[in-house]
């Protein structure tokens, strides 16, 4: 029999971390292996350990779900392996400490070759907690079938990974959900290349101020920090039972503090939005909160940016449904998120920007769920050449900084810049608009179908080619537009002949408007059997100086094809 390599298989002699812990050093000693978790609730005391060439893998855990209709909207642990903490430590943790700078032989701590699948998790700060800043984190490693709640900081959090997959996570009641990111200079590692399916979070509904709680985060956070080429398909982030919270919101001419009753519904990274315009601050835009001291907070444009100076005194309403769904993001000004494609992107329930997007350049989202009629759905600062579909209607705010970048799909209130892209308008009725300017103001198309789908209305001017001639010429559909002649001596324009044997090759309603802008006459003339106006024998047109004449090639009865010609007086 041809010989097999069959993987070292490591099974504890019980349901305890001491009997877990045996097997690791055991499968670490060997060379590495897989731990087969036992169906039991495994209490720990303190994380477990992350080896490069260990794999664990638990029994599929069974679920009690918390609705009677609807299975992905909570549940309890009723079998399965299950990981259970006291919420002061992670389940697996490995390189989580924060580090002034990376090491200089940064591969000898990548943590290769791990695996985690089939597990649930119950009671900790992180079910998973790899890599942090300047600290590397997973290589070649593979995480799927978790299912994770009740944590008190992330569900998942990765830092620094590279060919990795990641799929089937579920977070559920954990303060924030899902966090990947680059925390390393983009001069040392451009971490990333890898793949994720089927993420999903449902923000706390159990009491707690769930508009504080982030979802599911994508973000290159190091200094110059570069998160490069992911592959992300079917990401989902709930955050129903989420209440508006409206506040008074006091400014100070001249100062960035704005002054609040409760600065403890409030936290950094927040999207928020007023309902009226002043001091500053436009009526309807997408603001983010800088920073939070006691009662008063700060408030810019984007994550990065500066924070916003109060340009008089006085109050407005604020209105935030609290954090992102969804945040493709960096933290700082030298970072973004690139060449990435998110596929399937659901964002469900309140939330003050359904997706939030910064600094990402040359990435792809189409977004199948938006929450509607809340501050914004999608909101784009600093995003250049990315293009976002969505087939919902979708409520936007992009900055100008975003202007690169394109829509497509369905689209409500347009705040900013529209950018460019093919979309229907439904807040008129579905009026189709193709947009050619990024930065075009607010719920306009550069080019509109109007008249009951009849007609293109272009909201600017519209030139036409122009091109030049000197000699005699026959004209190409190529030079459609204004052709000027200009000579001291006369010359002859010869018209193509007009073709319609096929949509594809048809020349019917090619236009030229030619003017005779020389000294001497220009006959212009049609190839000989094609008459100007149907007019029997007439095949040419003279034009004195100064004189233009506007055709067009036409179908007429029968079939006849023929040159549709509007002469101009010269100019005096």
């Amino acid at each position: 029999m041809p010989s097999r390599q069959i993987p070292k298989l490591y099974i504890p002699s019980d349901a305890t971390e001491a009997a877990i812990r045996a097997v690791h050093a055991a499968a670490v000693a060997a060379g590495g292996g897989t731990i087969l978790l036992p169906d039991a609730v495994i209490t720990l005391t303190e994380p477990l350990p992350v080896a490069s060439g260990i794999g664990y893998q638990g029994v599929q855990p069974v679920l009690n779900y918390l609705n009677d209709t609807l299975p992905d909207s909570g549940w309890d642990f009723v079998g399965g392996t299950v990981l259970a903490g006291d919420g002061s430590f992670p389940a697996f943790a490995a390189n989580d400490a924060d580090l002034g700078s990376p090491s200089v032989t940064i591969t000898a701590d990548c943590i290769t070759g791990w695996r985690c699948e089939h597990i649930g998790f119950t009671g900790f700060t992180r079910a998973i907690s790899i890599g942090a800043v300047n600290n590397i984190g997973l290589q070649f490693s593979t995480i799927h079938d978790l299912f994770i709640r009740d944590c008190s900081d992330w569900g998942i959090f990765l830092a620094n990974f590279m060919h990795t997959d990641v799929s089937r996570v579920w977070t559920h009641l954990c303060e924030n959900g899902q966090y990947y990111a680059s925390l390393l200079p983009g001069s040392t590692l451009m971490p990333g290349n890898s793949r994720f399916d089927s993420l999903f979070n449902i923000i706390p509904a159990n009491g707690r101020d769930n508009r504080l709680c982030r979802g599911i985060v994508f973000e290159a956070g190091g200094d110059g920090a570069r998160l490069n080429e992911m592959y992300v398909d079917r990401i989902q982030n709930n955050a129903f039972n989420r209440a508006e919270l409206v506040a008074t919101a006091t400014f100070s001419n001249g100062s960035a503090n704005i002054a609040v009753a409760d600065g403890g519904k409030f936290r950094a990274g927040m999207p928020v939005a007023f309902a009226s315009s002043n001091y500053g601050i436009t009526a309807g835009r997408v603001y983010v909160v800088k920073s939070v001291s006691g009662n008063t907070i700060q408030i810019g444009k984007a994550f990065t940016s500066p924070a916003t100076i109060a340009s008089g005194s006085g109050s407005l309403m604020l209105s935030s449904w609290g954090m992102p769904c969804f945040e493709l993001s960096s933290r700082n000004e030298g970072a973004f998120v690139s060449n990435s494609r998110f596929l399937g992107v659901d964002a469900e329930g309140g939330s003050g920007a359904g997706i939030y997007v910064e600094n990402a350049q040359g990435c792809d989202l189409n977004i199948s769920e938006l929450p509607g009629d809340k501050n914004a759905d999608v909101v784009g600062r600093a995003t250049g050449f990315s293009r976002f579909y969505s087939s919902n209607t979708t409520i936007t705010d992009f900055d100008t900084a975003s202007a690169t970048s394109q829509f497509h799909g369905a689209r409500g209130i347009g705040r900013h810049a529209m950018l460019s892209g093919l979309w229907t308008d439904q807040t008129r009725n579905g009026l189709a608009a193709f947009n050619i300017r990024g930065d075009a103001g607010e719920n306009q198309g550069d080019l509109e179908v109007r008249g009951g789908n009849s007609f293109i209305y272009p909201r600017f001017g519209m030139g036409i080619k122009s091109t030049l001639k000197t000699a005699n010429t026959v004209l190409h559909p190529l030079d459609a537009g204004l052709v000027t002649f200009d000579a001291a001596s006369a010359l002859i324009c010869t018209l193509p002949t007009i073709t319609n044997s096929s949509d594809a090759s048809s020349l019917v309603g090619l236009p030229f408007h030619i003017v005779n802008a020389g000294s001497a006459d220009l006959t212009v003339n049609t190839d000989g059997t094609q008459l100007f106006n149907k007019i029997s024998g007439k095949t040419g047109y003279i034009l004195n100086a100064g004189e233009s004449l506007l055709v067009a090639a036409a179908e007429g009865a029968g079939s006849t094809l023929f040159w549709a010609a509007f002469p101009s007086a010269g100019v005096a």
